[in-house]
């Protein structure tokens, strides 16, 4: 574990990553310890990273607990032991005792393989509440669209500031400004990381917000385009969802190294 260099000097990402997981949190915990232990004792650890920058949590060897999605290289009967001997690959694999809300990284030794796995999306319990929340406006919008087309553009414009806010959450990043968000959006779409799309609908609802919360002029909405501005922020509420990792638990990045 201690020599990751591979022949020419040359050095993998799987490598690199290892070498930081242990250099950044895990040697710093073995020496805490004031333990025998050193990196080639260690075949698991998870390194939890609380949100809002909160000390790390390393757990070590038999403190752990992970889950694991693999592909079985013979049949395995219900209560067997799963080892590196009746596994031809391992697909993924996550802890089972890291805050919701927390970033982390994972590593593991399979066989002669080293493992590592990570997640640094944060405030995933939030931002799923933010979500639902968004989910709630958008079926009063349904409700009342025929009858209240102003509450039901304000309620649009809620239900996609909440998919952006919970996006922004997800990088730990917080703000209450709307023009913060609105910029976060469109820099975003810039990239490919959103939709194209998404930033003009939402820019189209944030003006009608005088006219739909307050009355205060005409609404420039009309009932024909409600259908296809819920669809949108529909979807915004999936790419969301899809972003944070709420779609699929076990979709973390998976990265491996072979020992030398």
């Amino acid at each position: 574990m201690s020599d990751l260099q591979l022949p020419g000097g040359e050095e993998t990402f799987g490598e690199h990553l290892v070498e930081n997981v242990f250099a950044t949190w895990i040697d710093r915990d073995l020496e805490q310890r004031a333990t025998e232990l050193t990196r080639a004792h260690v075949y698991r650890a998870v390194v939890e990273l609380p949100p809002s920058g909160g000390a790390p949590i390393v757990r070590i060897n038999e403190e752990v607990s992970l889950q694991a999605r693999a592909v079985a290289s013979a049949p395995i009967k219900k209560g067997e032991p799963v080892t590196a001997e009746n596994i031809s690959s391992l697909e993924a694999f996550w802890p089972v005792d890291v805050d919701p809300n927390s970033g982390w990284l994972a590593y593991i030794i399979v066989g002669e393989s080293a493992y590592i796995a990570f997640d640094l999306r944060y405030n995933k319990q939030r931002s799923a509440e933010l979500l639902s929340l968004a989910d709630d406006y958008l079926d009063v919008v349904e409700a009342v669209r025929e009858f209240a087309l102003r509450p039901a553009v304000d309620n649009l414009l809620s239900a996609a500031e909440l998919t952006v806010q919970a996006q922004m959450l997800a990088q730990s990043q917080e703000t209450r400004f709307h023009n913060v968000r609105d910029r976060w959006l469109r820099e975003n779409e810039r990239l490919g990381n959103a939709p194209e799309g998404f930033f003009a609908t939402l820019q189209r609802l944030r003006r009608e917000r005088g006219a739909a919360r307050y009355g205060d002029g005409v609404l420039g909405v009309t009932a024909d385009e409600v259908p296809a501005l819920i669809a949108t922020v529909r979807s915004m509420v999936e790419h969301a969802a899809n972003q944070i990792g709420l779609v699929t638990a076990d979709t973390s990045s998976l990265s491996s190294k072979s020992p030398q």
